[in-house]
Parts: structure tokens; sequence; C-alpha cells
């Protein structure tokens, strides 16, 4: 039997966006590196999809595209508006599952990639806009592919055309676990390290907390 679905035609309207109100229970937020990449798609694509609003402006999907389009110096933006009150249960449906639906795919990594690449070669202002940045696709490109393609980060810049892509450091941690307290005070001894009471951990050499090629010693 052929499932049959009640299609209710949309019409966009403008609004302004101080007339907006965030939902109180929206559990997202945008950091600055999202919004400069909506900003990026705003520009290029305009409003490919509206926001979506209650009967009273409350956002119901679309949180972002407001902010960043506030960020933009925008007055108006498209919205659709949805007869239900913000609190309906339906309206809560719709805001989750504009934000999770699309979590629900399988991503084919390699052809990601392959797809970021091109774009990163290939457009003017580079992967700005796409949700990824350089750093984010090398690493991407050198976990998901086997070693005797990708070996490391270098290489995965390298292969992604960006020799000079800024590689951070390694972090390295050794944990050392101790039988007993006289094992772990001769081990301090090597060191030079005195453990106190409260020691759980120590940086050696002795650094600050921030330096993360330090080694942490674990006792």
């Amino acid at each position: 039997m052929e499932a049959t679905v009640d299609y209710h035609p949309f019409e966009a309207e403008m609004i302004r966006i101080q007339d907006l109100k965030p939902h109180p229970r929206n559990y997202q937020t945008h950091p600055e590196f999202q919004l400069t990449h909506i900003i990026n798609s705003i520009k290029l694509h305009g409003f490919y999809r509206n926001i979506v609003i209650a009967k009273d402006n409350t956002i119901l999907a679309g949180h972002g595209v407001v902010q960043a389009a506030s960020k933009l110096g925008l007055d108006t933006v498209p919205v659709v508006r949805m007869d239900l009150e913000p609190d309906d249960t339906r309206a809560l449906k719709l805001l989750t599952g504009d934000n999770e639906i699309n979590n629900l795919a399988v991503v084919n990594d390699r052809m990601l990639t392959e797809l970021l690449k091109e774009i990163a070669v290939e457009d003017s202002v580079g992967l700005l806009g796409s949700g990824f940045d350089e750093n984010q696709l090398a690493t991407l490109a050198m976990i998901t592919r086997p070693a005797h393609e990708i070996k490391d980060k270098d290489e995965a810049a390298e292969w992604l055309g960006m020799p000079n892509l800024e590689i951070e450091k390694p972090s390295i941690r050794l944990i050392v676990h101790f039988d007993n307290e006289t094992d772990r005070e001769e081990f301090a001894k090597l060191i030079g390290y005195k453990f106190t009471e409260n020691t759980k951990s120590i940086w050696y050499p002795q650094r600050e907390r921030d330096d993360v090629t330090s080694v942490e010693f674990v006792g």
C-alpha cells in the first residue's frame, strides 16, 4: 500500500533579525570557526535553506544561520513559519531532527577527502565554506587512509598540495606505575624529583603545564 503524506506548501517570508528569538531549549552553540564557514556560504550561495520558526518567531532551525546573517550586517532573513507553539513536541522534534538526522548518514571518508582536496586546490578561497580547513582535511586523510598511501600528517599535507601546512608537534606521554611507595621514591631520586603526599603527576623535565612536548610521569 502506498504511503500518503500531507504536503503543506510553505511560503517563505522575510523577517527582521531583531524580531527573531532563539529557542530557549536550543542545545547547540555556534563557535566563530563555524560561523565563518556559514558566512562564506551565505555570500556564495545566499539562503538556499530557509530558517524555520514557530508562530511566535522562535527559531526552530537555523540558529547559526541567523547569527551569521547578523554578523554580515543583514537586517532581514527568509524564514518558513510553522503553525506550532515553540514548546509543542512537534516543534521540539523539528529542533532536534534538524540538528541530528544528518548525523545518521554513513560517510565514505575516501570520497570525502577526494572531494575536499579538489575544492582546496581549485577554489580561490580554498575550503572556507565547506566545514573543513586544511589541517582538518590533512588529519582526516591521514587517519582514514592506509599507511602505504599516507603515513603521517606531513605526507597528508603534501598529498593535498600544501607542503607549507603547519604540522602540530606530537604530544608525548609516558605513564609509569609503581607497585609500592619504595619503588616510587627510588624513581623520584633517579629523576631528581621529590613527591609529596598529593602528587599525582609531574612534568619531566619540569616545564609549564601548557608545554605539550613534555613527558608526564604518573605515580
